[in-house]
């Protein structure tokens, strides 16, 4: 008998860095900076999140945007399991003057495979994030109202990749 492993994993590159940092940020440059999540800092952001990290998230990788020398906001990319497949999720940021008060300025679907991407890429579901950060649950339906009534699990397999990188930027930046 064999027995076939499929890991989902939540790597997912950043298809199109150059239009997203000049649309959201009107920035010109970014730089990748790698968090290694020890065992410690594991248990801490599970415990904050309510779930387990999947098992290829011993790293994250964020990326800091720059206006010039000025450091305008960090982008995050997420690989979620939507009601379909894979969504690739980018979440940008920016500090409320304060490191500690990180808020979403955007958040984007880079790719999904789902039926409803028209509600689910759309600003009246997307545009729910803007402005909250750590301090808001980011689940739905509590915070953020589903995209439609046929898009429920993919809506919660967005918010919740959101939600993961806020708490896992907040956590490393303010350890």
């Amino acid at each position: 008998m064999k027995l076939l492993l499929i890991i989902i994993t939540s790597l997912c590159v950043w298809r199109f860095p150059d239009r997203d940092i000049k649309e959201i940020y009107d920035a010109d440059s970014y730089e990748t900076i790698f968090y290694d999540v020890s065992e410690k800092d594991q248990a801490i952001i599970e415990e904050i999140l309510g779930y387990p990290l999947d098992v290829d998230e011993t790293q994250f990788k964020f990326f800091t945007v720059f206006n010039g020398s000025d450091t305008v906001g960090t982008v995050a990319t997420h690989l979620g399991k939507g009601q379909y497949g894979a969504i690739e999720v980018v979440v940008a940021m920016f500090y409320d003057n304060d490191p500690n008060k990180i808020k979403i300025k955007e958040v984007r679907i880079q790719r999904d495979r789902e039926k409803d991407r028209v509600n689910l890429r759309g600003d009246a579901f997307l545009g729910q994030f803007k402005g909250k950060g750590i301090d808001d649950p980011l689940t739905v339906p509590d915070d953020i109202t589903p995209a439609s009534e046929h898009s429920e699990k993919s809506s919660k397999a967005i918010a919740f990749a959101v939600r993961k990188l806020v708490v896992v930027y907040h956590y490393m930046v303010s350890k």
